[in-house]
């Protein structure tokens, strides 16, 4: 089973299915991968992220390259939603700021603040933004400004915000991972391709909070009800803990040379049997 939201991409797996009469498109978000698959499954991928074909669309707005410009549009099913065009014009300077922040990045304050206040002022002077090399232009601008970020993309960061936010991202990445381990057999492996900082994050958050204890931090004079504080899982019912099967897996400078696109990192988790059991 494969999942997407976009309709485009879902029409290409229809395609697909008529071929290998094996594979099936669901027209869903991942999120819902719990829902959708009841049985127990040997390994789930996570390709996160924007496809090329949605990148190549102007009509999507993904792109920040001026060449491309579209609709400042950004979301992945144009069917359901704002687009981010119009969604700016519902919220304030502070609601922005905490948008672009929320992608990890490392935008000290007040940027954030200052990068959405200037957005904003844009928009009030000059009206909703038409198109993306708007948004761009104006991004171009304020980069000049950071002189202590000399190599930010700063129109890649607020595109990027904007989009996981209208989007869900982090919401669908959240129960998509959960989901991934409920269904996976004893020793099932999820990998998960990154190509964003905050996704990075989330997956080692994930890890730090389904992992047991080593033996160092176990024959510290730490009370049980202390250890679970510092592992969550202790406190969980869950009968799994999750360990990286190997260290994140980046591309090689051969497939970079051939493929700009395909800078990313894969993540290999692998569910294993807990060795410790909560007391309830």
């Amino acid at each position: 089973k494969a999942f997407d939201v976009d309709p485009l991409a879902v029409q290409v797996g229809k395609r697909l299915e008529e071929e290998d009469p094996r594979f099936e498109i669901l027209h869903q978000p991942f999120g819902n991968l719990a829902s959708a698959v009841q049985e127990p499954i040997a390994g789930v991928l996570l390709d996160l992220g924007v496809s090329s074909p949605q990148l190549d669309d102007n009509s999507r707005g993904f792109s920040v390259k001026g060449k491309k410009s579209g609709p400042l549009d950004l979301r992945m099913n144009p069917d359901i939603g704002k687009p981010a065009w119009e969604w700016l014009q519902t919220v304030s300077t502070a609601e922005l700021a905490w948008v672009l922040r929320s992608t990890c990045y490392r935008l000290e304050d007040p940027l954030p603040l200052r990068i959405a206040e200037a957005i904003l002022e844009r928009q009030r002077r000059c009206g909703p933004y038409k198109s993306t090399l708007e948004l761009v232009r104006l991004l171009d601008e304020l980069c000049e400004e950071l002189q202590e970020h000399p190599n930010i993309k700063l129109a890649h960061i607020v595109f990027v915000a904007i989009r996981v936010f209208l989007n869900r991202e982090m919401d669908q990445f959240q129960r998509v991972l959960e989901a991934a381990f409920e269904r996976l057999e004893v020793f099932g492996r999820c990998v998960v391709i990154c190509f964003n900082r905050w996704e990075m994050d989330a997956v080692r958050q994930f890890i730090r909070c389904h992992e047991e204890p080593g033996q160092y931090m176990l024959s510290m004079n730490v009370s049980q009800e202390r250890l679970a504080q510092l592992y969550p899982l202790l406190a969980s019912s869950k009968d799994y803990a999750v360990r990286r099967a190997v260290r994140p897996i980046r591309p090689s400078a051969e497939e970079l040379e051939r493929n700009q696109r395909a800078k990313s990192q894969a993540h290999v988790l692998e569910k294993v049997p807990r060795r410790m059991r909560s007391d309830g």
